[in-house]
């Protein structure tokens, strides 16, 4: 049943506002985009993610639809699958509408209703049952190439009629930063400059004014510079029957200087803004696209850390989030694990595509079945994991220098199949490798056979579908870089040991702890030919810590011994390496 005027009237008057922000957005057949439906949040929006899953494209689309210009030009790369027959269609739900929207006499006949709550969307705003008053814009285009804009309206679907006036689209239209900033350090079209003002709109007729104040100046100043050419050209002209009907000058020809192009730029000195570093600049803009009379709603950063040190990235971020807090909605997308580490817990959203449908999907970066301050150190700690789309989550760094020394030696990069190496923490190796299995990612683990994981966990990894890799036969890492290994490539190890830890620590901590003297390096070298005694060996390595603390070390190890043996072949740990680098470079 439709509102009565005066009920709708009411209802509206006594509706509690927020400042004007998107409640869902959904994407049909956008470039790689097939389907989004997304529920951002109200402040600041992170999008993370792998590669070509989507974020930037999520930007272009809030871009497109709210976009204050209607002469946007589609080609056949803008629909999905490069096919004009996949119509695309951007939708948003707009709350947070100001009372001038809401007057019957603006927008308030066509507004729908959305339950916050319970994410959901109705066509007319019921607020006895939680559906406040919103608006559905929506884009469409069609194999036309035609773009049309208007307010989708439930009751009558097919009506493309009710359109958002300019002068409010303007108002709505977002500010975008991206990597190139210097356009918006200039009075040009749709430039950030433009908007800030109390009047922008008086700026082109004050341009002009100015404008002819110089031609004024420049055809006094310039008459004796161009007046041999004039006099030159003067009789030729007449000659050919050019009739001039006042006295022939030079001087600047207003056509080539507009008010809407980029000439008049802010200045440092003698020194356009637009020359100072990337970082400095897209800076600048922000805080012209902030300015409080611009009356932007809607920010928009693609690659917040593009130019920018890590202090910098730290300033912006709050810079936007305050911003935000006033009036507004911010959605940056990033592939900086230092932008993570600023941003809080609440405003990440991973962005993933599911290849076998083109969907993508956002989601909050939490589970329910994490504790929430254990899941904010993984954004923080283990954010390089959120950017790719398999992780392998070792047992610690030993691991994790080892694999990426290996892949390197070997000429096997498992980042080029977007996978990441993480730190579980020891103890913590099960539950990080739940959370990020949880969150979607196609997750693994490996640990060292030392110390076994408890029943409990082995149980929960099952359950996950989770593989888990182990050296097996009891074995710390260390005891595998000797038991795992030939003999000629335990010397090697040995030889870069006693590089790093040098060589009396070596022989006087085999002494204290095995009871055993050697008089050199060489000496001792000989007895890691026996099995019982590298696997001591290796067990002093573990406690002493002669690997652990040297990321570097293990590193080289990896990519300098354990690729030999794997060109020469044998050793077990050459078999584990190729099980989870084959896993690794899977795709299942």
């Amino acid at each position: 049943m439709f509102w009565s005027w005066k009920a709708r009237r009411l209802r509206i008057s006594t509706a509690q506002l927020t400042p004007m922000h998107i409640e869902q957005l959904e994407i049909y057949n956008f470039r790689g985009i097939k389907k989004l439906v997304w529920h951002p949040g109200r402040g600041l929006n992170c999008l993370v993610g792998p590669g070509d899953s989507g974020k930037t494209t999520v930007l272009d689309a809030i871009e497109m639809l709210f976009s204050e210009r209607t002469n946007i030009n589609f080609d056949d790369l803008d629909f999905y699958d490069s096919s004009p027959a996949n119509t695309i269609v951007i939708t948003a739900v707009v709350g947070g509408l100001s009372t001038d929207f809401l007057r019957e006499n603006r927008y308030g006949m066509l507004l729908s209703g959305f339950n916050v709550a319970a994410r959901r969307w109705s066509g007319e705003p019921q607020e006895a049952d939680g559906f406040v008053p919103a608006l559905t814009l929506r884009l469409i285009v069609d194999e036309s190439f035609e773009p049309t804009w208007f307010i989708f309206i439930a009751r009558e679907p097919e009506d493309r009629t009710q359109r958002i006036r300019f002068a409010d689209r303007k108002e709505m239209a977002p500010a975008r930063l991206g990597a190139y900033a210097a356009r918006h350090l200039s009075w040009g079209r749709g430039s950030a400059l433009s908007r800030v003002g109390a009047h922008p709109e008086k700026l082109p007729a004050a341009l002009n004014a100015l404008l002819r104040g110089a031609r004024d100046a420049f055809a006094k100043d310039s008459s004796e510079t161009f007046s041999e050419v004039v006099r030159a050209i003067t009789p030729a002209l007449a000659n050919l029957g050019v009739k001039v009907q006042g006295q022939l000058a030079a001087n600047l020809d207003h056509t080539s200087f507009s008010t809407n192009a980029s000439g008049v730029a802010l200045h440092d000195g003698n020194i356009p803004l637009r020359c100072m570093g990337t970082g400095s600049s897209r800076l600048a803009v922000a805080a012209l696209q902030s300015a409080d009379s611009s009356g932007q709603h809607l920010f928009l950063v693609d690659e917040l850390e593009f130019g920018l040190e890590p202090h910098r990235i730290s300033l912006l971020m709050s810079h936007l989030r305050k911003r935000v807090e006033e009036s507004g909605q911010a959605f940056i997308t990033t592939h900086s694990t230092t932008v993570l580490r600023e941003a809080r817990f609440d405003e990440v959203f991973i962005c993933r595509r599911n290849d076998a449908r083109s969907e993508v999907n956002i989601s909050p970066a939490s589970t329910a079945a994490t504790p929430a301050l254990a899941a904010k150190q993984y954004i923080r700690d283990k954010g390089d994991a959120l950017l790719a789309r398999t992780i392998l989550v070792c047992e610690g760094q030993t691991e994790v220098a080892l694999l990426k020394g290996f892949a390197e030696g070997t000429g096997m990069p498992f980042q080029a199949r977007s996978a990441a190496l993480i730190d579980g923490g020891g103890s913590s190796t099960t539950q990080v490798a739940l959370h990020f299995s949880r969150l979607g990612y196609r997750t693994a683990v490996l640990t060292d056979s030392d110390v076994p994981l408890s029943p409990v966990g082995v149980q929960e990894l099952t359950a996950a579908r989770i593989p888990h890799f182990e050296w097996g036969d009891a074995r710390c890492t260390e005891q595998e870089l000797f038991l795992g290994l030939e003999y000629a490539q335990r010397l090697q190890v040995l030889n870069l040991l006693a590089r790093e830890v040098g060589q009396p620590r070596l022989l006087g901590e085999t002494l204290g702890t095995l009871r055993q003297r050697f008089e050199s390096l060489e000496q001792l070298g000989t007895r890691l030919a026996d099995n019982d005694f590298a696997r001591q060996f290796g067990a002093l390595a573990h406690s002493g810590r002669w690997i652990k603390r040297d990321y570097d070390l293990c590193f080289e190890i990896g990519a300098n011994v354990v690729h030999w043996q794997h060109v020469l072949g044998g050793g077990s740990i050459v078999g584990h390496l190729e099980n989870i680098f084959r896993w690794l470079d899977a795709d299942d």
